[in-house]
């Protein structure tokens, strides 16, 4: 197995973040992620975890590996052990994919039994919006996986900072460069 950290699955950067935290705490805290995600790829594909700004450079580095991968992207706090486990047993189920939409509804993690062309080539043409009818219209099928939430936006910090099951680290920063009180 592969596991990809991708940045094309992550959200835009969100100008409101960086005015919230203040420059350096929105670079720390989009530095934390981008650790925190390294360490999962690496963890859950040990020798087989790269990054990649776009699915033609993951598609090369992934080259003469033919088993499943796991594309993901940067900025979600809750990747775990858990959900690789559980996109790969889709994957053994039959499904062609496996894949979790974020709270704006776009993709940030999938899974595919091996780095097919055709099928990568799909995904990225679908990942601003229709990646479901696309899968339909074409007979693929899909194991869909939990909804995260990223933490790409003022709004996604301030909902990181009250929650209690936050991975801590993150919460802490936020928390220590929030500008105002998080609204409840």
């Amino acid at each position: 197995m592969a596991a990809v950290i991708l940045g094309s699955l992550a959200a835009p950067d969100d100008p409101g973040l960086d005015e919230l935290l203040g420059d350096a705490g929105a670079r720390a805290l989009r530095a934390a992620l981008a650790a925190r995600a390294r360490r999962w790829a690496a963890e859950v594909a040990p020798g087989r975890a790269v990054e990649a700004t776009t699915l033609d450079a993951a598609r090369a580095a992934l080259h003469g590996h033919d088993g499943p991968v796991l594309l993901a992207a940067p900025d979600v706090p809750a990747l775990d052990r858990r959900l690789a486990r559980t996109a790969l047993d889709d994957l053994a189920a039959g499904c062609d994919i496996a894949l979790g939409a974020a709270h704006d509804a776009r993709p940030y993690i999938l899974a595919v039994s091996r780095p097919d062309p055709e099928l990568l080539a799909l995904v990225e043409r679908s990942l601003d919006g229709g990646i479901l009818g696309a899968f339909t219209e074409r007979g693929i099928t899909l194991g869909m996986l939990r909804h995260e939430r990223r933490l790409a936006s003022a709004a996604d910090a301030r909902a990181l900072a009250i929650d209690p099951l936050a991975p801590a680290d993150l919460a802490a920063l936020v928390r220590r460069r929030l500008h105002e009180p998080p609204r409840r």
